[in-house]
């Protein structure tokens, strides 16, 4: 969300947060519609919240864990852990960390530390807003779907010109998963292949995620999909969201391959 490196020192990432809060200030919005006023506060709300975890270097060696694994060289050093507390164990969860689907996407405030799975969560709502910014740069004339189980559901509908035959209309499907790997895929599949849009002459599934499986086992668990649907099915691009590289199938629409390299092109 802040367009930042992995390893911005504090200094960057308090010239990021300036510049991107002031554009969402209540005043810059006031103009706008209720929903778009309410958009630019849950955005408002996710940068805060970016900046006091990256400005605090255990909460930012926490996300980076989270989002890199512990390996990751560039996460800052965690300080040294205090004993153990002498009050009782807290039995765990009778469930895996959840992600929230909250309208706002906005962390609860007065919170102290993030949730378990914030670093995720968190993850998730700024890559949405980066895609849905580049769909209206990109793409632009496109109408929403209803498709149950995608975070994102459109239909491009391309310009015609005098010069040019215009592309082919494509069902658009996108959704985040905390990472794209085979199982992502056998889930994924069964669910595109029930949408049906009106006008669109192929669907393409977008599957995001904070990092991707060699792509032999996942080209691996495409074609047994294809093959249990007898060569029928979506064309499948997964996307890893950390640098914006996807394994792009030979039939990948020119509009999509555009709109990820407009999304690398940003995050130079």
């Amino acid at each position: 969300m802040l367009s930042l490196r992995a390893d911005a020192p504090a200094d960057e990432i308090k010239k990021a947060f300036r510049r991107e809060i002031a554009r969402y200030h209540p005043d810059k919005v006031q103009h706008l519609g209720q929903e778009f006023q309410e958009m630019a506060s849950g955005i408002a709300a996710d940068l805060t919240e970016a900046y006091r975890i990256l400005m605090d270097p255990a909460l930012r060696a926490k996300y980076n864990s989270d989002l890199l694994g512990p390996s990751a060289a560039d996460a800052p050093p965690a300080p040294t852990p205090r004993p153990p507390s002498p009050e009782p164990p807290q039995p765990p969860p009778a469930q895996g960390p959840s992600f929230s689907t909250g309208p706002s996407g906005a962390f609860s405030a007065g919170a102290t530390a993030p949730r378990p799975s914030a670093g995720i969560d968190f993850v998730r709502r700024a890559t949405l807003s980066k895609i849905r910014a580049a769909i209206d740069d990109v793409l632009g004339n496109s109408e929403p779907l209803t498709a149950p189980g995608f975070d994102i559901a459109l239909v491009t509908r391309p310009k015609k010109s005098l010069f040019k035959k215009a592309e082919d209309s494509v069902c658009l499907l996108l959704k985040f998963v905390a990472q794209v790997d085979p199982q992502a895929v056998i889930d994924v599949w069964p669910i595109a292949a029930k949408v049906k849009a009106v006008g669109a002459t192929g669907c393409v599934v977008m599957l995001i995620g904070p990092g991707l499986a060699p792509a032999k086992d996942l080209a691996a668990a495409i074609s047994e999909q294809r093959r249990k649907l007898r060569g029928q099915g979506p064309v499948l691009v997964p996307v890893d969201v950390r640098d914006w590289e996807a394994l792009f199938p030979p039939d990948t629409p020119g509009a999509v391959r555009a709109l990820i390299q407009h999304l690398k092109e940003e995050k130079r």
